[in-house]
């Protein structure tokens, strides 16, 4: 009896002893499913990968060629660094969410409540709302319009941009409503992209629009030979700061990353995720931008189509832009719609699986009508939002993400050289706020003068 009580004893102080790499084991071979419960199948870091690229890469890409117009070739180093920072503070942010290590903050706005309490909650809540509610609002306008211009251009039919609004909020009803997470929604987006190219993926789906823009700007030289032989610079002063401000805001995207790192198999694995998504989007930007710009130099236009010739090319670009921003409105919708579902109590948690659809289904269609409604009836929503995004989205990929570090992690836990790096990277965001805000606001005041006219 003495020898078997002594081997139970050491066998529980061994078990108590690699109870913590236990832990870490289950929490990377399991994943904890939003509506309870857990499943071995979830999203795979190649899957978060393609879902940050899909999400960062999008149309603020298309301003970039302009942006080094307004900067001259030195705007090729501020796309770098904004990559640079944006990681940063994504890993930061992302780190945030496990802050005591152990159990994992669930949004943006509970980091915000274990930072500063309810301040930090509301500020962090309501500008990740603005985000994640107003650029879908953003994105349905946009591509309404493209479809338009093509019918217009390609048919010459007026198919009218309300009719096409309401035909794209349906399409983006279909998942948004149907799929409940992130990782839904990202099967759905991997199969869509597999009739483009033999074994392809949303990765070659963001990169075809850029590779058909490159085509068409180096045919250029044949097809436009009324423009004016390009000028460049190496640096420009003039509007050096609104280029700042532009570039340092492509690479927005972190209201969506803690549903994505939720969904990962493996979310020890997010700093590598992140750094070679980012880096991904960086070299897409870098060629994007110095090609147009090194092709039109102060020729070219913002958004660099409009710098494109007609054409096939032009068609089968826009065509693409389109459906990468209707492919990546329902990821944003669902990070809104799946926090407050649970807020809301829309789980089986608290409801049983018909009724916990039939509240889902409504709320999302709400979602989606409310949406399509404010697309078509709020006049200048596009400089509205420009201005609240110019605020949110400093805030919530530059600033905050280190001041929540800074607070949950202590002072005293970060080295000298990180706290000045953090100080730097807070005042790229706060520069750009400004910059972005007054630019917004004079675009405003002309939009309600000419109103007038």
């Amino acid at each position: 009896m003495q020898l078997t009580t002594s081997l139970s004893t050491n066998d529980t102080q061994r078990v108590a002893e690699h109870t913590p790499l236990l832990r870490e084991i289950e929490r990377n071979d399991t994943h904890r499913d939003p509506a309870g419960g857990t499943s071995a199948a979830c999203g795979s870091n190649f899957a978060a990968y393609l879902d940050i690229v899909c999400i960062v890469a999008g149309t603020g890409i298309l301003g970039l060629p302009y942006a080094l117009k307004q900067s001259g070739w030195i705007g090729m180093g501020l796309i770098v660094l904004a990559m640079i920072a944006t990681t940063y503070t994504s890993i930061l942010l992302i780190k945030c969410l496990h802050y005591d290590g152990h159990t994992r903050l669930t949004s943006y706005a509970e980091i915000g409540y274990h930072a500063y309490g309810n301040v930090g909650k509301y500020v962090a809540g309501i500008f990740n709302d603005i985000i994640l509610l107003g650029v879908p609002v953003l994105f349905l306008i946009f591509a309404a319009q493209n479809l338009n211009d093509l019918a217009v251009h390609n048919f010459g039919i007026e198919l009218g941009t309300t009719t096409l609004t309401v035909i794209c909020g349906v399409f983006v009803a279909v998942p948004f409503i149907m799929m409940k997470t992130i990782k839904e929604i990202t099967i759905l987006r991997f199969v869509a992209s597999k009739n483009d190219l033999t074994d392809s993926s949303k990765g070659y789906q963001n990169c075809k629009p850029l590779v058909v823009i490159a085509l068409s700007i180096l045919d250029t030289p044949d097809n436009r030979s009324d423009l004016p032989p390009p000028k460049h610079k190496i640096i420009s002063f003039s509007e050096f700061p609104v280029a700042f401000a532009t570039i340092s805001f492509s690479f927005g995207g972190n209201s969506v990353f803690p549903h994505i790192e939720e969904a990962m198999q493996k979310p020890n694995d997010w700093g590598k995720v992140v750094t070679s998504a980012l880096s991904t989007c960086a070299i897409i930007n870098l060629i994007t931008a110095g090609v147009a710009y090194g092709v039109y130099g102060d020729n070219v236009a913002s958004p660099v189509l409009s710098s494109v010739p007609n054409g096939l090319a032009l068609t089968i670009a826009t065509l693409m832009i389109t459906l990468h921003v209707l492919f990546t409105t329902p990821i944003l919708m669902t990070a809104f719609a799946h926090d407050a579902e649970k807020t809301l109590k829309v789980t089986r948690d608290h409801l049983t699986p018909r009724t916990e659809f039939l509240f889902r289904f409504l709320f999302r269609a709400f979602l989606v009508v409310t949406s399509v409604f404010v697309a078509v009836i709020v006049p200048f929503f596009g400089d509205f939002m420009a201005l609240l995004g110019a605020l949110a989205n400093c805030l919530l990929v530059f600033v905050l993400p280190v001041l929540f570090y800074l607070k949950l992690y202590g002072w005293k836990r970060v080295t000298t050289l990180e706290i000045i790096w953090c100080m730097f990277v807070m005042a790229i965001g706060t520069i750009g706020c400004l910059i972005g805000s007054a630019d917004a606001i004079l675009a405003l005041v002309k939009d309600f003068r000419e109103s007038k006219v």
